[in-house]
């Protein structure tokens, strides 16, 4: 399975590719009152209504930059969240080590970290359950 890296701050986490719709520029957010952490409004794409998720803000390292930021469309089936970040790196080579989560999960709640892939050396890239991150349940 592939995956795809993104930036959030000064770190690269990865999203399951096979769940990533599209990436485009931030559209237009409405805000809605009352939101669930790190969530920065709803937003119209292609005629669905989207959660608007702060990677940044969700992940507790503040929230992402406002120059370059993208959004990825994540989901499966009608389901779909759009996931603020700082930028999208690439595609994630599946052939690279990977590490369980140790030092770096203590920094997220637990069962946040799948693990962490190392793609190239010094390079390091958190692997996310999304589904935790984002508060669902597995789908």
């Amino acid at each position: 399975m592939s995956t795809l890296a993104v930036r959030v701050g000064g770190a690269e986490f990865g999203l399951p590719a096979g769940r990533v719709r599209e990436v485009l520029r931030p559209p237009p957010l409405t805000r809605v009152p009352f939101p669930p952490d790190g969530v920065c409004g709803v937003a119209q794409v292609r005629g669905t209504v989207l959660a608007v998720v702060d990677l940044g803000a969700r992940l507790g390292m503040g929230p992402v930059g406002a120059a370059g930021r993208l959004v990825v469309v994540w989901g499966r089936g009608r389901e779909a969240v759009g996931l603020l970040v700082d930028r999208v790196v690439g595609l994630v080579d599946e052939g690279g080590d990977e590490l369980p989560p140790d030092e770096a999960e203590a920094a997220l709640p637990p069962g946040w970290l799948a693990g962490v892939s190392v793609p190239a050396p010094g390079r390091r890239v958190a692997l996310l359950h999304l589904e935790r991150v984002l508060g669902e349940e597995a789908t």
